[in-house]
């Protein structure tokens, strides 16, 4: 068989899912991609109302309450990757490596880092404008004390490992079990278009094309890691640039 990195998306869809049990593959991938779907559903709907206010989980009709950033934490990576995980548990033979918990293909990393690099003056310029200078960093403190910003970019990063699990990982595989990659990866990428309503419009409008671009990443290298190595990074770099920018500002 050829390397995924070299395989169209027919010929990896027509082995996205062996079964080494070797009983039922197609009924299991149906159910796999189903629950798939209707638990990212469920997940995209209930986070993309949660992230859009700003009241805890528990009192989201209480205006009285504000909730924390560790709450905000807390509560996405429950969503987008502790209760994925309790379903890949729960499914006889599957495991994480089935959905992305696996080391990129070397000609994907490299893609990734390419992918950092042209993202770069991109990134620049867009710093540059007032209507992200007024939304980034999402936590302002970031902009003022440097040991805030350490603290919030490592805890970030946890939240992106979360989200580009659920994104890349859960739903690029899971999906593509019985709809292929190709709808896998366009499914995917609407989901993240979702989760960005609220953020700036140029974002919101330019993360369907990111979404498609990292589900492509993610397929072709059989792995979210280098996906999310590289969100990380574009997100830390951009904050990096948005407080250098900011007159007065840290640096």
């Amino acid at each position: 068989m050829s390397a995924p990195e070299t395989r169209s998306l027919g010929e990896a869809e027509a082995t996205a899912s062996p079964d080494s049990a070797g009983a039922s593959p197609s009924l299991r991938d149906l159910a796999v991609t189903f629950v798939t779907l209707v638990l990212g559903a469920a997940i995209v709907v209930f986070l993309t109302r949660y992230n859009m206010q700003i009241l805890p989980v528990w009192a989201m009709d209480d205006p009285r309450t504000v909730r924390s950033w560790e709450e905000y934490l807390l509560v996405n990576i429950a969503g987008l990757l502790f209760v994925p995980m309790l379903f890949i548990a729960a499914m006889p033979r599957e495991s994480p490596e089935g959905f992305g918990w696996t080391r990129p293909t070397p000609a994907s990393a490299r893609s990734a880092l390419l992918m950092y690099a042209l993202m770069l003056p991109v990134l620049y310029g867009a710093s540059r404008a007032a209507v992200f200078q007024q939304y980034y960093p999402i936590q302002p403190q970031a902009s003022e004390s440097l040991r805030y910003l350490v603290y919030f970019e490592v805890t970030y990063g946890l939240y992106m490992l979360a989200w580009e699990f659920f994104f890349r990982g859960f739903l690029t595989f899971g999906l593509a079990r019985r709809l292929g990659p190709v709808a896998a990866i366009v499914l995917q990428a609407i989901a993240f278009g979702i989760m960005h309503v609220g953020k700036p419009m140029p974002e919101v409008i330019g993360s369907f094309a990111a979404g498609l671009i990292l589900g492509w990443l993610a397929w072709r290298g059989r792995s979210f890691v280098h996906c999310f190595v590289l969100h990380w990074a574009c997100s830390a770099t951009f904050d990096l640039m948005v407080i250098g920018a900011k007159p007065g500002g840290l640096f």
